[in-house]
């Protein structure tokens, strides 16, 4: 019988990583002459790659060689920071705890650089034992592509059907439905709960805790 599993996204769902993405961004702009932004700002760019979060963020257009200058930097000095202003959002541990309890396979799938992600995760997410572990390289499409996902559960083993993409972006619930797999889109992270209905959410979570109320 195959198995079932929970592919989770990472910043905005398991982990508040706004402050620490957003001070190296503040950093990489500083050093090349662009205006710094806010917390918000950066909030709304968060979800689609640290390309495109670098492009974004600059806001002017970029040859493709200062993208990569740019981009470069800001990789370098964010998996450098070992993310100290980053922490779980609350309840997340229990629920991590309980969905293996549960019998579930777990999987991380992000747009985050792998590098910069297996950093992240070795500092804050170590003790959950991850079953797969999975950050954007050239290897790896970003989300919302289906095909990591469903890379992932071919690994794991696991159902389509009895299996759930967490997330809290709408690249998460696009990855979903491009899979076919159920979705349950988090309500704590970067996006409102408008946006990620817009993107086809039907699945709401308000705390950790609704989560497991949908898995048992």
């Amino acid at each position: 019988m195959k198995n079932k599993a929970v592919i989770f996204d990472l910043d905005g769902t398991l982990l508040d990583t706004l402050p620490d993405i957003a001070e190296n961004i503040n950093l990489m702009l500083k050093k090349f002459g662009y205006p710094e932004l806010s917390l918000k700002e950066v909030r709304g760019h968060i979800g689609h790659g640290a390309k495109n979060l670098v492009k974004d963020c600059v806001g002017v257009p970029l040859k493709e060689d200062e993208l990569s200058e740019r981009l470069k930097y800001y990789n370098e000095i964010y998996t450098a920071s070992s993310s100290p202003k980053t922490g779980l959002f609350p309840g997340i541990s229990d629920m991590l705890k309980e969905v293996k309890k549960l019998g579930y396979k777990t999987a991380i799938l992000t747009n985050k650089p792998q590098e910069t992600t297996d950093r992240v995760v070795k500092e804050h997410l170590s003790e959950f034992e991850f079953d797969l572990v999975v950050g954007q390289s050239a290897n790896v499409k970003c989300k919302p592509d289906k095909t990591a996902a469903l890379s992932i559960l071919e690994k794991l083993d696991a159902d389509p059907e009895k299996s759930f993409m967490v997330g809290d972006g709408e690249t998460d619930v696009l990855t979903a439905v491009n899979a076919g797999i159920n979705g349950i889109a988090v309500l704590w992270g970067y996006r409102d709960k408008n946006v990620l209905a817009e993107s086809g959410a039907k699945c709401f979570a308000n705390t950790p805790e609704d989560i497991l109320s949908v898995l048992r």
